[in-house]
């Protein structure tokens, strides 16, 4: 009978130990503009492209997806606003992963090709790695080897993930947060406030002037000027075109945004465990910047 017993906690252990292990691996495009596009089921019927965005929570929905892509108004008014929740919850389907219950949060656009895009918070207790060399993302339990990878801390405020980092200009460091965002499509966008409290250099080269739209349509002009260097996750990049915003940043506090023009240049690993992202080097690292010319 014991040895019956052991035998049977050894193959618990083992079941346990194998299903602590499962790695569920989805394909995704990275689209021309930086946008991480996965194909996704909503309630088993509604087939759309939404992008993979840490710098929002939730499930968004662009009005035009809604009205011409789902059968949500079915029992629903057509939304009129932004980030007002429809009344019906929805199921999610990425890959073999599956939610249910999510509240949908309508806005009036996303990342080009994409119909609108969800959050980290979906991940939340799991590791998800992104290989852009392979166009995966890989999400399990447990942190593979990171030996090659650089670290640090992931900060969480008001929902948003950030990290440290230091910007050198004329052998100066000016440190600060930098909010994870791929879902924006630039390098780095500059926060206004505090440039100015750390009397951040005002000669810096100006390369060009863009005009931004946010996922409520609001426009921003930007100023895009080169810093010398940037560090960040203790990887250190050069000769680096950033924006600067002519108003205070969306985010709400202050903080800089690290975009996935950046970003898809490291394979990288969000631990949403330990609340800390690996960086490791990928065949995009060289990749000439949009708006360096």
């Amino acid at each position: 009978m014991i040895r019956k017993i052991m035998i049977f906690a050894i193959l618990l252990n083992f079941y346990w130990a194998d299903s602590q292990e499962n790695k569920i691996v989805i394909p995704f495009s990275l689209s021309e503009y930086n946008n991480i596009i996965f194909k996704v089921t909503v309630n088993d019927v509604d087939s759309l492209n939404l992008k993979f965005d840490t710098g929002t929570t939730g499930l968004l929905l662009t009005h035009e997806a809604i009205k011409k892509k789902t059968n949500l108004l079915i029992n629903e008014n057509t939304p009129t606003k932004n980030y007002v929740k429809l009344k019906s919850l929805v199921s999610l389907k990425l890959g073999e992963l599956q939610w249910s219950n999510l509240e949908v949060y309508p806005v009036m656009l996303s990342g080009q090709g994409t119909d609108g895009r969800f959050g980290w918070d979906l991940f939340k207790q799991k590791v998800v790695v992104t290989d852009y060399n392979k166009m995966k993302m890989t999400v399990q339990n447990i942190l593979p080897d990171v030996s090659k990878y650089t670290s640090t801390k992931l900060i969480e405020t008001k929902t948003m993930l950030c990290i440290y980092g230091e910007i050198q200009v004329d052998n100066k460091l000016f440190s600060g947060n930098f909010l994870v965002d791929t879902g924006y499509q630039k390098t780095i966008l500059l926060d206004s406030i505090l440039m100015q409290e750390q009397h951040f250099p005002k000669d810096l080269n100006l390369l060009k002037v863009n005009r931004l739209r946010n996922g409520s349509g609001e426009t921003f002009v930007t100023k895009v000027v080169e810093l010398p260097s940037v560090s960040i996750g203790k990887q250190v990049l050069k000769k680096v075109p950033v924006q600067l915003l002519n108003k205070p940043n969306p985010a709400g506090f202050k903080t800089h945004f690290l975009g996935n023009e950046i970003l898809k240049r490291f394979n990288t690993i969000l631990d949403f465990k330990n609340m800390t992202i690996y960086f490791q080097k990928n065949s995009l690292i060289d990749l000439p910047y949009t708006d360096a010319s």
